[in-house]
């Protein structure tokens, strides 16, 4: 059992003082922004080095596809040298719009579920 005097109800009850508003205050405004925000820079320094990333990758893949094509299928000598570029620039095309198609997140904001 717990022994509550008066004295202990009269601070429960006492309004806050300056210093602890100010505290009180300071910390809901960080809270509310600069938590957020930091938040935000993690979120845009991960989305950068992934998007490094995937450039580099697609760029080698792209890269490889040329050559792939130049040595196998076509020859210096045919006189159609610009043929592998048209091929490659179609798939690059192709890439471009395919990954546009799957993206279906109109904006960062998380949907509230519904129970």
């Amino acid at each position: 059992m717990v022994n509550v005097s008066p004295l202990d109800h009269k601070r429960a009850t006492k309004a806050p003082s300056l210093g602890e508003m100010y505290d009180l205050l300071r910390d809901y405004v960080k809270q509310e922004t600069l938590d957020p925000i930091r938040g935000a820079g993690r979120w845009m320094a991960w989305a950068a080095l992934g998007a490094v990333a995937l450039i580099l990758g697609v760029t080698f893949l792209m890269v490889g596809l040329l050559r792939l094509v130049q040595s196998e299928l076509f020859t210096a000598s045919d006189g159609k040298t610009w043929i592998p570029y048209l091929i490659v620039v179609v798939v690059s095309v192709a890439l471009v719009l395919s990954s546009k198609a799957r993206i279906r997140k109109p904006s960062l904001h998380r949907k509230s579920r519904s129970v």
